[in-house]
């Protein structure tokens, strides 16, 4: 069988879904000799043209523009190559329902048979820009997203939240598959034991990831007398503004930015943190919050997509409302005080690591990808 792929983005090219897609890959792989799979992405953040990975893995990516940003669309070309890479063992797959490609993807097997699969990593509408950019979100959402979403053969969600949203969106059901969660060998949260409390975030820095509201949470926090410290790994177009508040608000000697990270140092950053932090908007099923409660971290976090599926609200961790400033540094306060934190956190690593394993999922997906008769939509 050959599974061609099309993550909008691919690994060297950083986020959650193609750290997700890779992964799967990988574990897919392994526990088939007799699958191959082409991995159809955009070249933002490599170049245009083939890349081997493995005897039975390749990655094809097709060049393109950013019109907006995080938004990329294929230079003319791309349904040429869509054709040449599909024959008729192929199954397609797509991942998040909103991307240009994937609604072309979507017809180009509606058209020619193939069997398609889509993997849902959002739980909400969009959350982040402004009101004409959820606008136009929404408008997305209505017109190309339901088609996405109804015309593939099998729909897998990366949490509950996810499924509920496939449903409330395109009125069918998605099987929920939790990704597993891989670490190096030897890596624990280790948390300072003086020099006061440190908080640690990870992601890209957008509005929509909430950077801004822990900002003015830990400024809330030194007005109390808790002087804690953020370290930010990560970029985005939202870094000046971010600066400039941490200007306005007094924290240049409490924030550190530490720019765009790569997965090894970002481990070390979450477990040398005597939190990690998740302020986001909105999620499908977080990998970092993920990450870090495998590591044994302790997590204050929004209660956001499938947050709650990880941490349990009082008992592993702390949840609070998005966009909620004061009741993320009550959240915080409350997390660096606690003298039981470091036993939350490990009981919280225990219960994740036993979770999210990749096995049952590479399982399923194996039969979904042969089974024409399950979740099958009239055409």
């Amino acid at each position: 069988m050959h599974l061609v792929d099309m993550p909008v983005y691919y690994p060297p090219h950083k986020g959650g879904v193609e750290a997700y897609a890779h992964e799967l890959h990988r574990r897919m792989l392994e526990a088939d000799p007799d699958l191959r799979i082409t991995v159809f992405t955009s070249a933002v953040g490599a170049e245009p043209g083939v890349e081997r990975l493995g005897e039975r893995w390749t990655v094809v990516r097709w060049p393109g523009r950013e019109v907006i940003s995080h938004y990329p669309v294929p230079y003319p070309g791309f349904t040429r190559k869509l054709r040449e890479l599909c024959g008729p063992d192929t199954v397609l797959m797509t991942h998040t329902r909103f991307y240009w490609p994937h609604l072309w993807a979507s017809l180009f097997a509606k058209r020619a048979g193939l069997r398609r699969l889509h993997v849902e990593h959002g739980s909400s509408p969009v959350q982040s820009g402004g009101w004409f950019v959820r606008f136009v979100a929404a408008t997305v959402d209505l017109l190309t997203s339901q088609p996405v979403l109804r015309w593939a053969d099998g729909v897998v969600a990366v949490s509950q939240s996810a499924a509920r949203f496939v449903s409330d969106l395109a009125k069918r059901d998605a099987k929920v598959l939790y990704r597993g969660i891989e670490l190096p060998e030897g890596v624990v949260a280790r948390p300072p034991d003086d020099d006061g409390p440190v908080a640690c975030y990870v992601g890209r820095l957008i509005n929509g990831k909430g950077v801004a509201d822990l900002l003015t949470a830990t400024a809330t926090l030194h007005r109390r007398g808790v002087p804690m410290k953020l370290r930010l790994c990560g970029d985005g177009p939202a870094a000046a503004d971010l600066r400039a508040s941490v200007a306005r608000l007094g924290l240049e000697p409490h924030v550190e930015f530490l720019g765009e990270v790569d997965h090894d140092t970002a481990l070390r950053e979450m477990s040398a943190a005597t939190l990690f932090v998740n302020p986001s908007w909105t999620e499908g099923l977080p990998t970092t919050v993920l990450e870090a409660a495998a590591i044994g971290c302790t997590i204050v976090a929004t209660d956001v997509g499938g947050t709650a599926e990880i941490v349990d609200n009082g008992v592993t961790g702390w949840l609070v409302p998005a966009r909620d400033p004061g009741a993320l540094a009550d959240a915080l306060e409350t997390a660096v005080t606690d003298p039981g934190r470091e036993a939350r956190a490990a009981k919280l690593g225990e219960i994740t690591r036993e979770r999210f394993s990749w096995q049952k999922t590479i399982t399923e997906f194996a039969s979904m990808l042969v089974d024409d008769s399950r979740d099958r939509p009239a055409r």
